[in-house]
């Protein structure tokens, strides 16, 4: 499956923004894509802990805007009733654990505390956000809502199959502003490898995705990315190694090789090929590159080895190597453009990466 929303179409735009100043009731519902969220690896499949983003603007894109809320307004996630309620995990109204509204990128909060509160409406099998006072979609909510992303064990999935899904927007006064219908695929098993983007080796908020940089130059935040291997352990020790054309014409940006020997060099004809990067560039740039960043010991810093941004409280692995996160220096070729390089794992997923330069 290509990898969360990024690269889904802008549907509905003008709906979108008839909801945002609720004027105007849409005349049918709007769509809304769901993916498993980019924290877990097994958060779609069946029999585990819910672990879903629902995806009210479909373009991550920091410079689309989301969605404002004015105080009283909420947004109603009615679940299947065969995604059964965990007893045991209570639904927090003053804290994000259950549910958190996003920016569209992962670590990308729009925060909860004096904004917004978490309630689950039993009848209607549904978590709803309400609006404690306006939320502006600026300053620091910019570039305003698009993600809903359920968490925390708060539910548990059904078996495989697709289940509906709805959002609903409320005004202060309980008028329907806008709707968005979808469908959540729950899986009967986790896929042989998995990856997501992440920007836990970044401060909070930040965003590795959709950066500007001057042609020839290095991309200021490195790429991220979380692995995951057989039966979901982090998939340590990769890292990004030239391409081989030869053995693998797909991965024209380069490999990820795990360096399986531990010698700390990444030599793909010894070490375990898991995946490569697929290169689009402007037609005729050259010198763009994917490689690993390195370290004070001048080897490649590998998945497993790259910390989690110090910014984050240490009771949440703030300044600790973070298990199979992997990071990428990508530098732009001679032409202004957009780069996009796409990581893929091999039996996995794929997430294709935006780089403009200018």
């Amino acid at each position: 499956m290509q990898a969360m929303f990024k690269t889904l179409p802008l549907v509905g735009a003008s709906a979108l923004l008839l909801a945002a100043c609720g004027s105007v009731e849409p005349q049918k519902p709007l769509a809304l894509p769901t993916a498993p969220a980019p924290v877990s690896y097994d958060g779609h499949v069946a029999g585990e802990a819910t672990d879903y983003v629902f995806v009210l603007v479909p373009d991550s894109n920091p410079a689309t805007p989301g969605l404002a809320m004015k105080a009283g307004e909420s947004l109603h996630l009615a679940l299947s009733p065969a995604f059964k309620r965990n007893a045991s995990v209570p639904i927090v109204s003053d804290r994000d654990t259950n549910l958190v509204l996003t920016k569209g990128w992962p670590q990308g909060a729009v925060p909860l505390a004096g904004q917004y509160r978490i309630d689950f409406v039993e009848k209607d099998h549904a978590i709803t956000v309400t609006a404690l006072k306006d939320i502006a979609a600026a300053g620091g909510n910019a570039p305003g809502i698009k993600v809903m992303h359920v968490r925390g064990r708060s539910f548990t999935n059904p078996a495989t199959g697709g289940y509906p899904v709805t959002v609903t927007r409320r005004s202060a006064g309980g008028q329907v502003q806008a709707v968005w219908q979808g469908g959540m695929r729950v899986q009967e098993e986790m896929l042989e490898t998995r990856l997501v983007p992440t920007n836990f080796h970044v401060p909070p908020g930040a965003n590795t995705d959709y950066q500007t940089v001057a042609t020839g130059q290095v991309a200021p935040m490195h790429l991220g990315l979380l692995l995951w291997g057989a039966d979901g352990a982090p998939l340590n020790g990769v890292g990004v190694a030239p391409r081989d054309i030869n053995r693998f014409p797909r991965y024209t940006g380069g490999l990820l090789v795990q360096d399986s020997n531990g010698d700390k060099r990444l030599d793909p004809a010894v070490d375990t090929v898991v995946g490569g990067i697929i290169g689009a560039a402007p037609k005729g740039a050259t010198g763009q590159a994917a490689t690993s960043p390195q370290g004070a010991d001048g080897n490649p810093v590998l998945s497993g080895q790259v910390p989690r941004s110090d910014r984050f409280p240490p009771a949440a692995g703030g300044g600790k190597p973070n298990p199979g996160l992997i990071a990428i220096q990508f530098r732009a070729g001679s032409l202004p453009g957009l780069y996009r390089p796409t990581v893929e794992l091999l039996k996995g997923n794929s997430y294709q990466f935006t780089v403009e330069a200018r």
